[in-house]
């Protein structure tokens, strides 16, 4: 992250992000591979989940980021495609479902899009399509943080649980805050869903998904201070004066990040 320490907000990002790559270097990369399924137990098949959200984009930008020294060989391969898979269990938002399309070319992802509505039988679906004879040694990789279950411990590299079907669930951003991603994807510059910029904060399924409440803007919300909060990431000066709601970004309290999800 070519940045200086200028802020709290950015050092901390730098650090965990210089942890995030030396884990998928010293640890992911060494177990599983997107290009093989090794049937000698070497190395294993790696896939990412992807949905469009801020929380997977930004574990995308490190993934690449990472595979791109070991494997550029194959990346530079115009026919090399990333294996993602897309655990679609709803109809979702017409903003996002054109992003994850865009995503497709942008990542150069080859992306399975699932077609059931349950998460055990869609995990199922996609599972039996890689034809893996080590489906339980299956990596996935998920951009899952701890607050999406504050009473819930997870860890870095776990199995599933015994409700769901056998694979590796690796979750590289767990320590990660909503400050964190917001610092890193702006600073990224990349293309966002553009769902953040009216409001919304978490995205679900879209008919229990609503702007952030909390930004809603009015003259004496607090998170209008927020404004200039990312403004070393950030290169333009968008005004969002007029706005009914305040941009995603303006929200920083992990707590109240889902509030707009029923």
């Amino acid at each position: 992250m070519n940045l200086t320490d200028s802020t709290d907000i950015i050092k901390e990002t730098k650090d965990k992000l210089q942890l995030c790559i030396d884990t998928f270097t010293e640890t992911i990369l060494e177990r599983w591979t997107p290009f093989v399924d090794d049937d000698n137990f070497k190395k294993h098949y790696l896939s990412i989940s992807y949905n469009g959200g801020k929380d997977c984009q930004v574990l995308m930008i490190i993934y690449l980021a990472s595979i791109y020294k070991k494997y550029q060989d194959q990346l530079y391969n115009n026919k090399t495609r990333i294996p993602a898979v897309y655990l679609q269990t709803y109809t979702n938002f017409p903003e996002l479902m054109q992003f994850i399309e865009d995503s497709k070319r942008l990542y150069s992802l080859d992306l399975y899009v699932t077609n059931t509505n349950v998460m055990v039988s869609t995990l199922n679906e996609y599972l039996n399509s890689r034809r893996s004879r080590h489906n339980e040694n299956i990596g996935i990789l998920l951009g899952t943080r701890q607050t999406d279950a504050i009473d819930y411990k997870m860890e870095t590299i776990q199995p599933t649980d015994k409700n769901y079907p056998k694979f590796i669930r690796i979750q590289p951003i767990l320590s990660w805050t909503l400050k964190n991603v917001w610092s890193f994807l702006l600073f990224s510059k990349e293309p966002y869903c553009s769902l953040y910029d009216k409001g919304y904060t978490s995205l679900g399924k879209p008919s229990k998904t609503m702007p952030n409440p909390w930004l809603i803007n009015t003259p004496t919300n607090p998170n209008r201070k927020h404004a200039n909060l990312f403004g070393n990431e950030r290169d333009n000066e968008e005004d969002y004066s007029n706005c009914q709601y305040l941009p995603g970004w303006y929200m920083i309290d992990d707590m109240k990040e889902r509030d707009g999800r029923n």
